[in-house]
């Protein structure tokens, strides 16, 4: 499968994910375990909450036998409330997005999509793709 049809497939999947979810947090969860699903758990995903300035884990998936510098990966670069857009960190095979997730103008989730040990190639797709994802969980969260 192409890329392009890759990612169509995952806006299709989490289209529905929207369809099911209960209300705006089990949607988030819910986008997360498609994106695990369809990307075979190739990825690591995680959910953190942001709070009086510090993020605190709140969701993982495929984070189990990374090592802790694994799953600290980029976080270092984050600078909090200052994350206003779609951020990209690459080092050696190390991939991580990072997706703020806004409510009323305020940073409420950092959502993190890591590949780890691969040789995926980030394009600007992927980047219109994770922009896309915000808008849409942005959006839809607002909806319940």
């Amino acid at each position: 499968m192409n890329k392009s049809d890759f990612l169509d497939e995952l806006r299709l999947e989490i289209g529905l994910a929207y369809d099911y979810a209960k209300n705006r947090d089990d949607f988030v969860v819910r986008v997360l375990k498609t994106i695990h699903a369809i990307s075979k758990k190739k990825v690591t995903l995680t959910i953190h909450t942001y709070k009086e300035n510090q993020l605190s884990l709140i969701y993982a998936l495929g984070i189990k036998g990374l090592t802790e510098k694994q799953k600290q990966f980029g976080i270092g670069f984050l600078f909090g409330s200052q994350l206003h857009a779609v951020s990209y960190i690459h080092k050696d095979r190390a991939h991580v997005l990072f997706l703020p997730i806004y409510e009323q103008e305020e940073l409420v989730y950092v959502i993190t999509i890591r590949l780890i040990d691969s040789d995926y190639k980030f394009t600007k797709q992927d980047m219109i793709f994770a922009n896309e994802l915000v808008h849409f969980i942005e959006s839809k969260r607002s909806l319940f």
